[in-house]
């Protein structure tokens, strides 16, 4: 909690905190309740006890009666069990208690963050007033609910990595929260591409070596295991989701099954139309990035991997809280009625989207056709819509933005908001 702390201000950490302590009560309450829901804290905290007592056993596990119809294994490196070493040592309680009370705090400083980089010269007062404004309409989103719901660590994740990234570029150590957080989950690997494709070779570096170091670790740690999760368990998707049609998985794998009714997309379509959606969104992310626009291009990089990855759930697009932010920030100055429209109207598709629980529920959630097709590839469509929106914002004549932690901030000053951000 202090690391978190420590990248909200006095009086932005107090709100948060105000806000965290309820949910964490309120989860406790909900587990006690019902006894489901946190199913990956629970794959997360039997992993954890499975690679205490030994090695060779980590990939063994199924835990069944959680999610009902839903068997569960750790599907991460054995790197990841050891850091969750302490929650094998509480009571499950205990353990979504402090979970999701550090799950909301990381949403809040993601929040903060995006708004500093956003609004740099806010007073601090205002700034407080936005990060808790803005986290709280991000709650009820089901990237978000569902991640909370999951007891997911994809928001850690985004934070180390938006702070890794949109920091001083001088920073010896930059590039090691993007390894980290490969490390502890592979999605992260392809901000290692966007280092590369931005020509910061150093970090890019750091971010390999810290990667490759998370392995050495678990080797040292768990040898079998590790040998069984690098030669194999690593890329069985199988293990993590029989059928990408499932309608949480949102990826464009995920998409081309639902289209198709198929359990077994066409490999070669899916690895031609994710090789074009990768190579251009690593591109558009680039290209931000050299205009000074570091945010966008965090952002564009983060979403293209959901895109381009084979499985993609639902809280994997918690990279849309700071993009929903990113566009309505900089729509306010100019009270660009469409930026702000369209931000909204995202905002509350993502909250409709908790209604694909219920077709879990029913069972139902593998058979789509005509509009449904439409609403099961939400995140898809919205997701190629922004990429495409990012094209025409860097491709059109406009004044750079105000720096967001790239190479200009060497030179640039704080200035106030432009009217030339994505919309």
């Amino acid at each position: 909690m202090a690391g978190l702390r420590s990248r909200l201000r006095p009086g932005t950490a107090a709100g948060a905190l105000a806000l965290a302590v309820p949910i964490a009560v309120a989860a406790v309450v909900t587990h006690r309740a019902t006894g489901r829901y946190w199913g990956d804290l629970a794959a997360y905290r039997a992993g954890a006890r499975a690679a205490t007592a030994g090695d060779g056993n980590l990939y063994d596990l199924v835990l069944r009666g959680v999610v009902p119809g839903v068997d569960l294994a750790f599907v991460y490196p054995p790197f990841p069990a050891l850091l969750l070493r302490p929650l094998a040592a509480v009571s499950f309680d205990a353990g979504i208690a402090l979970w999701t009370l550090l799950s909301v705090l990381a949403l809040a400083a993601v929040v903060a963050r995006a708004l500093r980089l956003l609004a740099p010269g806010t007073p601090e007062r205002r700034h407080a007033l936005l990060t808790l404004g803005g986290t709280v309409a991000a709650l009820p989103t089901f990237p978000v609910s569902g991640h909370l719901q999951a007891g997911q660590v994809g928001l850690f994740l985004m934070l180390v990595v938006l702070l890794d990234l949109t920091g001083d570029p001088d920073r010896w150590w930059r590039g090691l929260g993007v390894g980290l957080a490969a490390g502890v989950k592979l999605t992260p690997l392809i901000f290692v591409a966007y280092l590369l494709v931005t020509r910061r070779f150093r970090a890019a570096l750091a971010a390999a070596g810290t990667f490759l170091a998370t392995i050495a670790v678990g080797y040292a740690w768990h040898p079998a295991d590790s040998t069984r999760f690098w030669s194999g368990a690593a890329v069985e998707t199988g293990r993590i989701n029989a059928d990408p049609r499932w309608v949480f998985n949102q990826s464009l794998h995920g998409a081309l099954a639902r289209i198709g009714d198929t359990a077994t997309p066409p490999r070669v379509l899916w690895l031609l139309l994710a090789a074009f959606v990768g190579v251009a969104g690593l591109a558009l992310a680039a290209r931000a990035a050299r205009a000074g626009d570091e945010l966008l291009g965090v952002l564009t990089c983060a979403l293209t991997g959901v895109l381009v990855s084979p499985i993609s759930w639902h809280h994997h697009w918690v990279w849309f809280v700071p993009a929903l932010l990113l566009l309505a920030v900089r729509s306010w100055p100019a009270r660009r009625r469409a930026g702000l429209v369209t931000a909204g109207g995202v905002w509350l598709g993502l909250v409709a989207s908790t209604g694909w629980v219920v077709l879990l529920l029913r069972g139902d959630d593998l058979h789509f056709h005509g509009a449904g097709l439409l609403i099961a590839n939400g995140y898809v469509l919205v997701g190629l819509l922004a990429l495409a929106a990012v094209a025409y914002h860097l491709h059109r004549p406009h004044r750079p933005p105000a720096p967001t932690g790239g190479r200009a901030d060497r030179t640039a000053t704080p200035a106030p908001l432009r009217t030339g951000g994505a919309r």
